[in-house]
């Protein structure tokens, strides 16, 4: 690199953060963070070469201002994209940093994480679709376009699941990801499509959850757990530009056929926001930093207010991040991805990207009577709670603090509780317990005011009745010599909210990795373990 050596006589070195000498990585898309240390000048990139198998993958990357990089990188370059089941191989990797004088040689593993908890994508078409076309070539082209959606949403997840790794990595938990059942599949709904785009986000999910439930497919596979894309989403978006009102809440109204919830075993969405999303790995980056302006008129604006194909694409991806959280028994938080921070996933992939000030978004609520069993999902939940958003003005203290946190790190997170609830989680755990394996028995006791548990207790969190807020939590065994807890005495503050007020309920996480649901009802019986 002859360009970032001229005039530079320093001694350089690449740091690296997430990816170390000798790790295995299970997920297909590797994400890498570093620096040049120090800062040089004269060095504007970074070279990579990856030693993939027989070919060797290069990419050449700008260094941000400060000296950073960020590449990406598909570890499946080169095998066939769509297969049923990869594998389970372990390949030898090898790559190769170099900026300036500073050069960094990394040996790692490349090894498909497989689980026998996992998600399964699907596409749901209406019943009725194959009746609206009555040529030939036009059942052609929707077949086509099934099997390029179906891509798309493939590539995605990929990205999605990379995103949880490195996230968690973050946190202090190396190999945490969830496993992908295969590639999208079909999924032909009883609903016509006047039918579908005539309910609600909530009557959708129901539904859906209900048929994906009683199919002789998946039905029966509770060690799944499903994201689904409504693939005949609507928008209206001559109304929106005839009635002048370009807010998030008046363009959602004019969706239909649209969802964005996650709860129990599914995470369901529309498809309106496909046009931002890359179809191909080599259009991640751009369509990252898209900042092509969307025409309201022709397409939904998803973006939390920045009105470019970008932010949508960061906000519904991240979306996504935060739903399957859900999914995994996630509650809400006041920051990080199952809070504010879910539109920032763009500056997961980016470095010395602008500083963005978002409105903020709150959390709303919607009642469910019944949620998509699943093993090992935290029992008796009945309700979906989500994030809506409101156009305010923030405070100038407000912005300076964000802008602060932005520059310490990309805004998209795990909150410390939610990294624990993952990392021990059934569906992401390296070690899952087995199928057979005997779910913990976690009961409150009312009388001593506990938390009683037959395995180890791991995390106890209190969470709000009408949003699933996380209010507080309890870490425990937290290391090797700290002695395991089976019990948790609830605080008098807690206990009050809970057994007194009823304005909240326990989630409990054991070591194991069991979850469990528990509230005061009305009769003053212990809550037991089913």
């Amino acid at each position: 690199m002859n360009s970032s050596v001229t005039g530079c006589k320093r001694i350089h070195s690449i740091e690296v953060e997430q990816l170390q000498d000798s790790e295995e990585v299970q997920h297909s898309f590797l994400l890498i963070k570093g620096r040049l240390e120090p800062k040089c000048s004269a060095a504007k990139q970074l070279k990579a070469t990856l030693e993939l198998r027989d070919e060797s993958l290069e990419q050449l990357t700008q260094l941000s201002s400060a000296g950073e990089f960020k590449l990406l990188f598909d570890l499946h370059k080169g095998e066939r994209e769509r297969q049923e089941e990869p594998a389970v191989t372990s390949r030898a990797c090898l790559l190769q940093l170099r900026s300036c004088s500073g050069s960094r040689l990394i040996r790692f593993t490349y090894k498909p994480r497989s689980s026998p908890y996992r998600v399964q994508p699907l596409y749901i078409v209406c019943q009725d679709e194959k009746e609206e076309e009555q040529e030939q070539e036009q059942e052609t082209n929707a077949r086509s376009d099934h099997s390029a959606r179906c891509s798309l949403i493939d590539l995605n997840l990929r990205l999605v699941q990379c995103i949880y790794a490195h996230k968690l990595h973050a946190a202090g938990f190396a190999n945490r990801t969830f496993t992908l059942n295969g590639p999208c599949r079909l999924f032909r709904s009883q609903l016509t499509t006047e039918e579908t785009l005539a309910k609600t986000e909530d009557e959708l999910w129901q539904h859906f959850a209900g048929e994906i439930l009683s199919c002789a497919q998946w039905g029966q596979q509770l060690h799944l757990k499903f994201v689904a894309f409504v693939a005949c989403t609507r928008y209206d978006g001559a109304a929106v530009a005839a009635s002048g009102d370009l807010s998030y809440a008046n363009i959602r109204r004019h969706l239909r056929g649209h969802a964005a919830l996650g709860g129990g075993g599914l995470a369901l969405f529309g498809s309106a926001h496909f046009y931002s999303w890359p179809r191909s790995f080599a259009e991640i980056g751009d369509c990252v930093r898209s900042a092509e302006r969307v025409d309201v008129a022709r397409l939904p604006d998803e973006s939390n207010y920045r009105r470019t194909y970008g932010g949508v694409y960061a906000s519904t991806l991240g979306a996504v991040c935060h739903e399957l959280g859900h999914c995994f028994d996630l509650g809400h938080t006041l920051n990080g991805v199952m809070g504010q921070g879910f539109d920032y996933l763009n500056r997961v992939l980016t470095v010395d990207q602008v500083t963005e000030h978002l409105p903020q978004r709150i959390v709303d609520q919607s009642y469910s009577s019944a949620t998509l069993p699943a093993a090992g999902a935290a029992a008796g939940t009945n309700t979906r709670s989500r994030l809506t958003q409101l156009k305010l003005k923030q405070p100038s203290s407000q912005l300076l603090d964000n802008y602060h946190g932005q520059r310490r790190n990309d805004s998209f997170y795990f909150a410390r509780n939610c990294a624990v609830i993952l990392a021990h989680h059934r569906w992401l755990s390296p070690n899952p317990p087995c199928a057979t394996e005997t779910a913990a028995a976690i009961h409150l006791s009312k009388a001593s005011r506990e938390i009683v548990s037959s395995t180890p207790l791991r995390l106890v969190e209190l969470r709000c009745n009408l949003n699933s807020l996380v209010a507080h939590y309890e870490e425990l065994c937290a290391g090797d010599k700290q002695q395991q807890e089976h019990r948790f005495q609830l605080p008098a503050s807690l206990w009050h909210l809970l057994a007194e007020q009823r304005t909240h309920y326990v989630f409990v996480l054991t070591a194991s990795g069991d979850t469990k649901r528990l509230a005061c009802d009305d009769a003053e019986a212990e809550a037991d373990s089913h």
